[in-house]
């Protein structure tokens, strides 16, 4: 599915406040997404080239914290409570986890899903990007402190897998390893 025209505007407001030129954007793309336009984005990848876009000194204007929240919440109960702290957690708006509740159950918005057995599964899904995104600050904090920018360059890591960074195994797998390489280096 591809990105509403919300989100494309606040790509192009952070490229603008970011003062990138074209080649600059086009490179942050494809490294980030793999795609030559935004155009092409889908939610996911969106929501990976505003993290990075963040992280490269863009700063969103605040919105409300409800934007985009099920007008029936109090009717689904607790279960939007934690859905809704779990977005604000990793700073992703409604509009996230609407895509997923499409992308899971075929159902437009999280405020159609009736079954708490669905609300419990996107529930699950949004904790599992949750680690994803925590299991990738550790790999990139472990990095850091190792003095490169991505584990590719640590002898031994040079041929991660495509994708590496939304595998959850691997990401365990390289928290685990660069631990070990940062105990090896400060035992030294």
């Amino acid at each position: 599915m591809s990105i509403s025209k919300g989100v494309l505007s606040k790509i192009h407001i952070a490229k603008q406040q970011l003062r990138m030129d074209d080649d600059s954007y086009r490179a942050l793309l494809r490294r980030v997404a793999g795609v030559e336009s935004s155009k092409d984005l889908n939610q996911r990848q969106a929501g990976r080239l505003m993290v990075e876009l963040e992280r490269l000194g863009f700063k969103p204007k605040p919105s409300s914290k409800a934007a985009g929240k099920p007008h029936n919440a109090k009717q689904l109960g607790p279960r939007i409570d934690k859905i809704e702290a779990q977005l604000a957690d990793m700073g992703l708006p409604w509009a996230y986890a609407d895509a997923m509740a499409l992308q899971m159950f075929k159902v437009q918005r999280v405020a159609w899903l009736k079954k708490a057995e669905h609300l419990d599964a996107l529930i699950a899904a949004l904790h599992v990007e949750q680690e994803k995104r925590q299991l990738l600050h550790q790999v990139e904090a472990l990095c850091k402190r190792l003095g490169v920018d991505t584990p590719e360059r640590l002898e031994g890591l040079e041929e991660l897998p495509e994708g590496w960074r939304r595998q959850r195994p691997i990401l365990k797998a390289l928290v685990d390893a660069l631990n070990a390489a940062v105990n090896a280096q400060e035992g030294d």
